[in-house]
C-alpha cells in the first residue's frame, strides 16, 4: 500500500526509471546478483491490473447504457401506464424535465460566510493523481513499454482510454452560479486535506539522508449538509410530475470512508474501491492458495475527490491548517452555526489520521503512539473542539515525528503546517425551474390499477446490482448512481465515465509496475522513491 500511494506522486521520469530497473532483472541475475522476487507483491500488482481492466470495461459499458437510456426519451406517463398494466418498471431511467418543489426556497451558506463570500464562483480542485498517471502513460514515449505491457496483460490499449482536458480545464474553472436566488436544493461538503506518506531516502554514494514531506495528498470528509425544499419533484417534457427521493447526505463516515456524495458528481475513488475489492474477494497467492483479507482495517483516508457537478458554485481550499480564510479564521464555526439543529451547532468528524504524519513502518490505519489518548478516537466534535485538537496535534506532530531531521528543524515543521494541510469547502445549489436531466430508479409512490386510477412515480437511487445479480462492489457489476445535471443532455455523465476510465487505467499502470518491481526483488527502492 505504501508504494501504491507514493507512486501516484511520481513523475514520468521516475516511472521510466522504475521500468528500466525492472527490465534489467536478467542482467542482474547474469551478473551474479541475487534476485529475490516477492510472490505476494506480484499477486497484489496483477490483482490491481485485473481490477482496473474489469472497471475500464464496466465504465465503457455504463457509458453505452446511458446513451441508450437517453435516446429512449422515457416520459413519466409511460412509467405510470406500465404500473396500471401491472408491468414491472425498469431498474434505471434517464428523464429530462424541469426541477421544482412545493415548499419555500432554501438558501446557501458560502455567500453568507466571510472569507467564503469572496470566493464564490471559484473552483480549484486538487489534481487527480490517477488521471495524471494515465495522461503521462498515453503521451510520454518513454512510458510506451509500460503501456504495451498493459495491453498484453489486459487487452486495454492506451487508444481505448479517452483523452481528457488538460489539468487546468478539469481542476480549475469559474462558475457563473452564485448560490443565490430561488433555490430548491443546496448541499455543502467540507473535507480535511492532509499530508501523508512521508518518507526517508538515503543516497547510496554519499549516505546522505533526506526527508520527503508531501503536501495535501490525502483527504476525508468531515461535514456534509443539505437543505432541500419540501416536495422536491421533476416535471418532465410533457409536464407530468415525479417526486425526487434524494440519496441521503451521509458522506461522513465514523466507520471508514463511505460512498462519495453523488450529487457532486465525483470521479470514482479507485484506490478505495480496490481495497474494498481485496477485502471482499481476498487474494489468490502463489500456487493458487487463497488468502482472506476481510479483516483488513477500513480505509480512513482517500485521494481528494474530483467533483464534476455543474451546480457547484464554490470549491476552494483554506489558506492554512485550521480552516481559516482571509478575514475569517473561524469558517468552520460559521458553517456549524449555519447548519445548527435542535442539539446545537452541527458537528464535524475528527479523524486523527488526518492530523498526524504516517507511522514509520506502520500500516495505513495506524495513529502515531505520541498522539494524545483523547485524540486517538474517530468521533464527531464541535468546530471549536476540532480546531483546538488540530492545534494540539500540530504541536505534538512537530515535536515527535521521525520525519524531520536532517532536512527540517522542528520549528520548520510547525511553519510548514499551513502548506501541508488545509480544509476544502465545496457547495452546490440548484435553482427552481432549472431544466435538468435525471438518472434514477423509478418506483411507485402511489399505485392504482384500472382505467383512471391514480398513480404517482418516485425517482430514487438506482440499485445496479439488481440488474445482473452481482454484488454492488463487484468490479464487473454496473454501478449507476442518482444524478441530476443541468440541461437536457448527458454530456457531463459521459465525461465522468471518461475520467473514470482514465483513473482505472492509471491504477493498471501502477499495478503493473508494482508487480514487475516485486518480481525483480524491489531493486533500487530508496533511489526510486526519492524523486
Amino acid at each position: 500500500g505504501f508504494f501504491f500511494r507514493n507512486a501516484t506522486q511520481n513523475s514520468s521520469e521516475t516511472w521510466h526509471a522504475f521500468w528500466s530497473t525492472m527490465s534489467n532483472e536478467k542482467e542482474r541475475s547474469a551478473a551474479g546478483e541475487t534476485v529475490r522476487p516477492d510472490p505476494i507483491g506480484i499477486c497484489i500488482g496483477f490483482c490491481a491490473v485485473a481490477f482496473a481492466a474489469y472497471s475500464v470495461y464496466r465504465s465503457k459499458r455504463e457509458a453505452n447504457r446511458i446513451i441508450s437510456l437517453f435516446e429512449a426519451n422515457t416520459q413519466i406517463k409511460e412509467l405510470e401506464e406500465k404500473v396500471r398494466r401491472g408491468e414491472p418498471l425498469p431498474n434505471i431511467v434517464v428523464i429530462r424535465g424541469t426541477i421544482s418543489a412545493d415548499g419555500r426556497d432554501v438558501c446557501t451558506v458560502s455567500p453568507r460566510v466571510q472569507g467564503l463570500r469572496d470566493k464564490v464562483g471559484e473552483i480549484e480542485q486538487p489534481k487527480n493523481a490517477w488521471i495524471e498517471i494515465a495522461r503521462q502513460a498515453k503521451r510520454d514515449p518513454q512510458l510506451k513499454g509500460i503501456a504495451d505491457a498493459v495491453v498484453e496483460r489486459t487487452g486495454v490499449d492506451a487508444a481505448d482510454v479517452p483523452d481528457v482536458p488538460e489539468p487546468g480545464d478539469t481542476y480549475v474553472r469559474e462558475s457563473e452560479l452564485r448560490g443565490e436566488g430561488a433555490l430548491v436544493l443546496s448541499e455543502m461538503l467540507v473535507a480535511r486535506i492532509c499530508a501523508k506518506h512521508q518518507r526517508r531516502t538515503e543516497d547510496k554514494k554519499t549516505k546522505k539522508m533526506t526527508i520527503k514531506r508531501p503536501c495535501r495528498n490525502e483527504s476525508y470528509n468531515c461535514f456534509h449538509g443539505r437543505r432541500v425544499s419540501e416536495g422536491l419533484h421533476l416535471l418532465d417534457l410533457d409536464g407530468t410530475r415525479a417526486d425526487l427521493d434524494l440519496p441521503p447526505a451521509d458522506a461522513v463516515g465514523l466507520a471508514g470512508i463511505p460512498e462519495p456524495p453523488p450529487l457532486f458528481l465525483p470521479v470514482n475513488d479507485v484506490w478505495t474501491e480496490f481495497t474494498h475489492y481485496l477485502r471482499r474477494d481476498g487474494l489468490t497467492g502463489p500456487g493458487g492458495r487463497h488468502q482472506r483479507l476481510d479483516d483488513l482495517p477500513p480505509m480512513r483516508l482517500s485521494d481528494p475527490y474530483t467533483l464534476l457537478s455543474e451546480f457547484i458554485f464554490i470549491d476552494v481550499q483554506s489558506t492554512g491548517d485550521l480552516g481559516g480564510l482571509p478575514g475569517n479564521p473561524n469558517v468552520l464555526n460559521a458553517i456549524g452555526e449555519a447548519y445548527r439543529g435542535r442539539d446545537g451547532p452541527a458537528k464535524f468528524l475528527w479523524e486523527p489520521r488526518g492530523f498526524y504524519d504516517s507511522v514509520k513502518g506502520g500500516g495505513y490505519d495506524d495513529v502515531p503512539s505520541y498522539a494524545s489518548a483523547r485524540f486517538r478516537r474517530t468521533e464527531m466534535v464541535s468546530a471549536s473542539e476540532l480546531t483546538e485538537r488540530a492545534q494540539a496535534a500540530a504541536r505534538q506532530n512537530a515535536l515527535n515525528t521521525s520525519y524531520c531531521e536532517p532536512s527540517f528543524s522542528r520549528e520548520q515543521l510547525l511553519q510548514r503546517r499551513d502548506q501541508e494541510n488545509c480544509f476544502r469547502y465545496t457547495e452546490l445549489a440548484i435553482p427552481r425551474g432549472t431544466p435538468v436531466t435525471v438518472l434514477a430508479r423509478p418506483m411507485v409512490a402511489e399505485a392504482g390499477t384500472g382505467e383512471g386510477a391514480e398513480c404517482r412515480i418516485r425517482l430514487t437511487s438506482p440499485l445496479s446490482c439488481m440488474e445482473d445479480g452481482k454484488a454492488e462492489d463487484d468490479p464487473k457489476s454496473d454501478r449507476f448512481r442518482f444524478r441530476i445535471r443541468p440541461g437536457h443532455t448527458v454530456e457531463n455523465l459521459l465525461r465522468l465515465r471518461d475520467l473514470n476510465v482514465n483513473a482505472y487505467y492509471g491504477l493498471a499502470i501502477v499495478g503493473l509496475v508494482f508487480a514487475g518491481w516485486a518480481a525483480a526483488g524491489y531493486p533500487g527502492m530508496g533511489a526510486a522513491l526519492s524523486t
